[in-house]
């Protein structure tokens, strides 16, 4: 039975199929396009210039015509084929719609027969294979990039003991010592391709994780952290505060009546509420505190340093900033919008899911008395010691 794994390394580097059913198969299959024939193209690129110095090796007396001319017609065919199929869509019918296989065997087979045709020519013949070999990264799989490198490497082996007393490195005319300096120059700038290909891909990779890791921790409706967010910020800030010894206050503000307004004037007039107070608490608060919605119309605010009294003095003047805001103008029919405001101050080794349970029993308190009030929540009582015990 075969398993997400095994369908991932047997999947394409890229290919016509979404990765997603959330991900746009349009615009998913003109990127893999674009950057298939990026591919293809540099590959073109290469070939055409080894051909160049093989000419240049047969102008200098280093290799014979027919041997140039049998490589350059098989690489014309091989790349023509591919060229066709990319063009023409008939790629995108295969289980490699890369081909990559067929990419590999012109490369490789071209440049072994190279070295077996013209022996005197094997510098070249053996940088270009493994300048070439170096696209076996482009594997689809493990499997296959093994694979490719052990079977050119058996291949080539092969051919060097099959041919090894004729091999020569062409440096004994300036010509030649020319060419050969200009075989090194494309191999060295077929590998800084390589490298910089990978490396733009490896610079998307990490802006499309950052952007993963920014949507994992913010509300998508308000724009500010949610709830696995600020939790996340409250756990480092009451990390911080048990070092420092400094207070740590934590609130959870709940809008008043929310559900009559959602009934009443539509949701479309919650989700504005929603975003207003979300734009409203990042406003209003200091640059040290932290906001998160923290579900349905509650907001959590982590407000690190801060006394029980310092405390109350924001949140009141934060509840009046809310009720004073022309609502009206925001959604229609709106006669008012309210917050009532619960907060517990963070005892020495309390974890903040107890100091949010505190507040949150303050926050209802304050509801129960008629809403629209701060209510700060009591001391955490220390617990009884028994008749006794000596402290």
């Amino acid at each position: 039975m075969s398993t997400p794994r095994d369908h991932a390394l047997s999947r394409p580097l890229w290919a016509p199929t979404p990765p997603s059913v959330h991900a746009d198969g349009a615009a998913h299959r003109q990127r893999w396009q674009r950057r298939t024939w990026q591919l293809h193209q540099s590959v073109l690129l290469s070939h055409l210039y080894a051909f160049s110095l093989l000419v240049g090796y047969s102008l200098a007396g280093y290799a014979s015509g027919p041997a140039v001319a049998w490589y350059g017609a098989w690489v014309a065919a091989g790349m023509g084929f591919i060229t066709w199929a990319y063009a023409s869509g008939w790629c995108h019918t295969r289980r490699d719609p890369g081909l990559f296989v067929v990419h590999q065997a012109v490369s490789i087979l071209g440049v072994l027969g190279l070295l077996v045709a013209a022996p005197q020519l094997a510098f070249q013949a053996l940088v270009m294979l493994i300048a070439f070999s170096a696209d076996g990264f482009l594997a689809r799989s493990r499997t296959s990039f093994a694979v490719t490198w052990v079977l050119t490497l058996a291949a080539a082996g092969c051919a060097i003991v099959w041919m090894g007393p004729q091999m020569r490195m062409p440096t004994t005319t300036l010509a030649g010592q020319l060419l050969t300096v200009g075989v090194l120059l494309g191999a060295v700038a077929r590998c800084i391709g390589l490298v910089t290909f990978f490396r733009g891909m490896q610079y998307r990779l990490s802006e499309a994780l950052a952007q993963i890791e920014n949507l994992v921790r913010s509300d998508e409706l308000t724009g500010i952290a949610n709830r696995r967010g600020i939790m996340e910020v409250l756990q480092r800030h009451q990390a911080q505060a048990g070092r420092s010894g400094r207070p740590l206050c934590v609130a959870l503000l709940d809008v008043d009546h929310f559900k009559r307004i959602n009934d009443q004037h539509g949701h479309d007039s919650g989700d504005r509420v929603l975003r207003t107070l979300g734009a409203l608490l990042t406003a209003h608060t200091r640059a040290i505190d932290s906001v998160g919605r923290y579900g349905g119309e509650e907001f959590l605010l982590a407000m690190p340093d801060t006394t029980a009294a310092q405390a109350r003095e924001a949140l009141e003047r934060l509840r009046a900033r809310v009720e004073s805001t022309a609502w009206a103008g925001i959604f229609p029919g709106a006669s008012g919008v309210t917050v009532t405001i619960g907060a517990a101050v963070c005892q020495p080794d309390e974890s903040v899911e107890s100091a949010i349970r505190r507040a949150d029993a303050a926050l209802y308190e304050g509801k129960a008395a008629g809403r629209n009030r701060v209510v700060l929540a009591l001391p955490q009582a220390a617990p009884a010691v028994p008749a006794g015990v000596q402290v």
